[in-house]
Formats: C-alpha cells, sequence, structure tokens
C-alpha cells in the first residue's frame, strides 16, 4: 500500500485552483460582448498540468515518463510570465490610478501564478529525482 505523499497532493491542488482561477479570470475579463469559448480555449494547456500532477498523484511510477514534459511546459510558462509581466502595456495597467490598490491586483496575481510555477517545477523536480 502506497503511503500518503504530501508533495504530489500539493502539486495537484495547486494545478487544480490554477486552472479555475485563471478560467474563472478569463470569464470575467473577456471584451465585453464576446463569446466564451475563445476564452476558454486558451486555459486549455493550462488543464493539463492539472492532469499530469493528478495522474502523478494517483500513480507516480506509471505516469513518471511525463516528468519532463510538465517541467519544459512549466518553464515556458515561467518564461511567458515574466516577459508578459515586464512587456504588459494593456488597459489593465495604464488605466488604473497610480497608487490604488487595483493597481496591483494584475501584477500581484501574476507574480503569485509565477512563484506558484517556480515552486511546482521544483517541486516536481524533486519528485523525479525520487
Amino acid at each position: 500500500m502506497r503511503g500518503f505523499n504530501p508533495i504530489g497532493t500539493a502539486l495537484c491542488v495547486y494545478e487544480g485552483f490554477r486552472v479555475i482561477f485563471l478560467a474563472a479570470a478569463f470569464l470575467v475579463l473577456r471584451p465585453e460582448g464576446s463569446e466564451a469559448f475563445p476564452w476558454l480555449a486558451a486555459i486549455t494547456p493550462g488543464a493539463l498540468f492539472f492532469l499530469m500532477a493528478l495522474f502523478w498523484r494517483l500513480d507516480r511510477s506509471r505516469y513518471e515518463a511525463y516528468g519532463p514534459l510538465y517541467l519544459a511546459g512549466k518553464r515556458l510558462s515561467i518564461i511567458m510570465a515574466l516577459l508578459w509581466q515586464f512587456l504588459m502595456k494593456g488597459d489593465t495597467i495604464q488605466d488604473k490610478p497610480v497608487g490604488g490598490p487595483a493597481f496591483f491586483i494584475v501584477p500581484g496575481i501574476t507574480v503569485f501564478f509565477l512563484l506558484g510555477d517556480m515552486l511546482s517545477a521544483w517541486q516536481a523536480a524533486r519528485l523525479m529525482k525520487t
């Protein structure tokens, strides 16, 4: 019988939270009058991270071969989040008054997910070594 794996469970919970939050954010922040489907389709690749973490949690030895794919995707996600954070010039930042709490919401959420992705990539690399 396999014991409880807190790292695998934490990865699964983080990825599940990430997918749900991003799907909700894409639906709420989509341009007015647009359909929901194209915005939800942008979340689909992120759901693969959740599925990989879930399958690792269920049977790590069987799905261990997908570890390098998970790490490559997380690296790409981290790079894109960094680029987006520094190159963002959209309405979300320019229209907000400097110093107000709304000015920090989008960058704060991006930094939160950036740190979460770094931590999940580190934990996944740790899981692959054991």
